[in-house]
């Protein structure tokens, strides 16, 4: 799990490359001479870990390089992440080289290329670093959104620039930027191992579960809803259903359940005995009702008939009418009489000669059809009788009709004034049919629920595993184990403080989280590092806290860089490089032992550690010693820089 330090590699405009070289679970110190780019390693190493900006200084190296790489040792392999230094007016360039593998070769300038970008660099880091799925959820009421750690968080535990080794407000990389402080307490606990892998895998199944009590609470005041407003409409129909005589007194029960219950059997139940009687009692009723609907469709019938009757006799008359009127006219002419000598061809009226076709019929035919005429207009005369016969028939069957219909209704009347208990008996089973009715419209609206025993104990079962959940999660459990872990890291320090020999090293030290300071417990009360004084104690301080967090994230396997930078600590004794040069053994030689127990400590803590973590310091120090002087992997000095000097002569 994660990685340390192999090589950092400078590509220059040149074609060429410079190379440094680190060895892994080993203290590694550049010992140099100012202005020699110490300060610029570790720009250089963080911009390569994904920074969203490049904060290398402008001057020979922006000036001389184009790409910075660094390799690194990773748990299966090794991996090569170069990175092209940003344009002028840019903040970072987007071009990253990246490749991987068991043993991975330093590439040639040529070989140089964009195959990936920072976001995803920073995605296969948080990988490397063994960071897994996790999540920080801001306590209620706080407007911050939730935060994931990455790589970029695991970073703050391994770079102590020379500005921040020796501050007094400032505990880790990049604290004093807006916003650093709280990522810093958000992402502690995990880093810590305060909240574990299986955390995000707890919080998705404890929002499953909240969520599904949510549902059940809905359904359970859903049913407590319709209970509450159910139970004086229940009572209330209930007691309709007692007052009708459909239930016997005294049934009305105060529990819902119970109230529905007597609903249901009302229902289901025939009708009481009353109601049989209604229906002997009104067979005639309801036969002199079946008579008058008969009767009046028997003289809608006759009506019909009589006015068709009418009708036809009315036809027959006018033709008798007119067919005696015309006969009469042709006699009074004596048109018909036969008479010798009569001359056909001459027109009787005006004695004008007719030609062939306009020759009248002769009178014999005449008065052949005359007599047919005359045959049938008896026939109607005669049959005329009859049809007034019928009409008076058909006006007789209407009054014979209009007659039953008045005595139908009076008997009707006269039995409905007559039986007023039949009119009672009516009306109550008219109300029973009314609460009946009303009683099944209430059961059908009901919402179908289910036994709210089983949904209050599933709801209990789910109560109990978020219960469980939540005291697994909760910022009391997790700040508890966060004082647990601070206190074991408080034993570290409190030693190695007293091996520096820093002020209050007597008093108990923590770390406060709260205020991301140290803090010594001194018998005034508590004493952070910013009321401590003298830049010995800062260094020293910084020194304690993060090689006493080091060592925990080792031991606990923890997803946090096994390396640690350190750029210049002993710059509160020898704050020029020639001081070191020059002091001797008079004046100096406290500050001298002080600077050789700082590393003396750190090669402590890298043996106590091997080989799970590296410590890299650049420094003016030189110690004439042989373990200082076997951990020295560059020196600075004499023209040799970070940049070689032949590089800017071109």
């Amino acid at each position: 799990m994660s990685f340390q330090v192999l090589n950092v590699v400078l590509y220059g405009f040149n074609r060429e490359k410079r190379v440094l070289s680190f060895n892994p679970g080993r203290l590694n110190i550049i010992t140099g001479a100012s202005k020699t780019g110490k300060t610029a390693l570790i720009e250089i190493m963080d911009y390569c870990l994904g920074s969203s900006e490049c904060g290398i200084p402008e001057g020979i190296i922006r000036q001389t390089v184009e790409w910075v790489g660094i390799r690194l040792q990773v748990t299966d392999g090794q991996v090569f992440i170069a990175r092209r230094l940003p344009n002028a007016g840019q903040a970072a360039s987007s071009d990253v080289f990246y490749i991987v593998g068991k043993d991975v070769t330093l590439p040639e300038y040529p070989a140089l290329t964009q195959t990936t970008n920072p976001k995803a660099l920073e995605g296969l880091l948080t990988a490397h670093a063994g960071i897994s799925e996790n999540v920080h959820e801001p306590p209620p009421g706080q407007t911050r959104n939730p935060l994931t750690a990455n790589i970029r968080h695991a970073l703050f535990y391994c770079f102590q620039q020379q500005s921040e080794v020796i501050s007094n407000r400032h505990l880790f990389h990049k604290q004093s930027e807006p916003w650093i402080p709280q990522t810093i307490k958000d992402t502690m606990p995990y880093f810590l191992g305060a909240v574990d892998d299986e955390h995000v895998a707890k919080m998705v199944e404890l929002r499953r579960l909240r969520h599904d009590l949510r549902g059940l609470e809905r359904r359970l005041a859903e049913h407590e809803a319709v209970r509450g407003r159910g139970i004086s409409r229940a009572q209330g129909l209930l007691s309709e259903a007692v007052d009708i005589g459909l239930r016997p007194s005294g049934t009305v029960s105060a529990e819902w359940e119970e109230c529905v219950a007597l609903l249901k059997d009302i229902q289901s139940k025939p009708l009481p005995g009353e109601e049989k009687e209604i229906t002997a009692e009104g067979d005639e009723y309801e036969r002199l009702q079946s008579e008058r609907h008969q009767l009046t469709i028997d003289l809608h019938r006759i009506k019909e008939q009589l006015l068709a009757a009418q009708a036809l006799s009315s036809d027959r008359q006018g033709y008798s009418r007119e067919a005696n009127a015309q006969l009469a006219r042709l006699r009074s002419i004596q048109l018909f009489e036969e008479k010798d000598g009569v001359d056909h061809g001459v027109c009787p009226l005006c004695q004008s000669q007719l030609v062939e076709n306009q020759i009248p019929p002769f009178i014999s035919d005449l008065r052949q059809s005359i007599n047919e005429m005359e045959a049938q207009m008896r026939s109607v005369e005669e049959r005329s009788p009859q049809m007034q016969k019928v009409v008076r028939t058909l006006e007789g069957r209407i009054e014979e009709s209009q007659r039953k219909l008045r005595e139908n209704r009076e008997l009707l009347e006269a039995l409905q004034a007559s039986n007023q208990r039949l009119q009672a008996l009516r009306d109550r089973a008219a109300r029973r049919a009314h609460v009946l009715g009303r009683i099944g419209l209430y059961l059908e609206s009901l919402p179908a629920l289910e036994d709210t025993g089983d949904l209050k104990r599933e709801m209990e079962d789910l109560q109990g595993q978020i219960s469980q959940f939540e005291e697994e999660l909760s910022d009391e459990v997790v700040q508890d184990r966060i004082q647990s872990y601070l206190s074991i890291l408080s034993r570290d320090m409190g030693e190695w403080a007293r091996e520096l020999h820093l002020e209050h090293s007597e008093y108990p030290l923590r770390l406060d989280l709260k205020r991301l300071t140290v803090v010594a417990d001194g018998n005034e009360g508590p004493i952070p590092m910013e009321r401590m004084g003298s830049g010995e104690n800062w260094v020293g301080y910084h020194l304690i806290s993060h090689f006493a967090l080091h060592k925990w994230f080792v031991r606990r396997n923890r997803p946090v860089p096994r390396f640690l930078f350190i750029d210049q600590p002993s710059q509160v004794y020898f704050p020029e490089d020639r001081d070191w040069e020059q002091a001797g053994e008079g004046g100096r030689g406290e500050d001298r032992e002080a600077v050789s127990r700082m590393y003396r400590l750190g090669l402590e803590v890298i043996q106590q550690l091997f080989p799970a973590f590296q410590v890299i310091i650049t420094d003016h120090a030189n110690i004439d010693e042989p373990w200082f002087q076997e951990c020295i992997v560059e020196r600075w000095r004499e023209g040799r820089k970070l940049v070689p000097p032949e590089w800017a002569e071109r």
